[in-house]
């Protein structure tokens, strides 16, 4: 069984957490991480003693679209560890705050790219609904 636990030191979290954001650079990282805090955002992790083995940012959001939506901006296993349960660990676990903070959904993006990812949200539920736009009006 995997134990999911919320990581408070998000330095913990950092190394699995850039593999996602390589185009930032530090200080970019560091500003909107404490941005993305401020916000609510929150890092549920699986550990193995001190090593973190995967991770799951969130934070609950509301749109008129969704409605209160608990959405997922991170989620990352370490690649030796994949298909170990970890991820599926991460995702129960925000599926059960989500349901507890009664929200209508848990949504998020992933690159269009990113093939096995996504036959990893199908198998745990989730359904591609729709295709991300976006503007970029600074920088990355």
């Amino acid at each position: 069984m995997t134990n999911v636990i919320e990581i408070p030191d998000l330095h913990r979290a950092e190394a699995l957490l850039r593999t996602l954001r390589p185009a930032l650079d530090d200080d970019t990282y560091s500003a909107r991480l404490k941005q993305a805090v401020a916000h609510g955002y929150t890092v549920l992790g699986v550990e193995n003693g001190d090593t973190l083995l995967a991770v799951l940012g969130y934070r609950i959001t509301f749109d008129l679209c969704w409605g209160k939506t608990l959405y997922v901006d991170d989620l990352v296993v370490d690649p030796a560890l994949r298909g170990g349960g970890h991820g599926g660990a991460l995702l129960s676990a925000a599926k059960a705050i989500a349901q507890d903070a009664h929200c209508d959904h848990i949504r998020l993006c992933s690159g269009l790219n990113r093939h096995d990812a996504h036959r990893f949200y199908e198998t745990h539920g989730l359904s591609g609904f729709s295709k991300q736009f976006i503007l970029p009006l600074k920088g990355t």
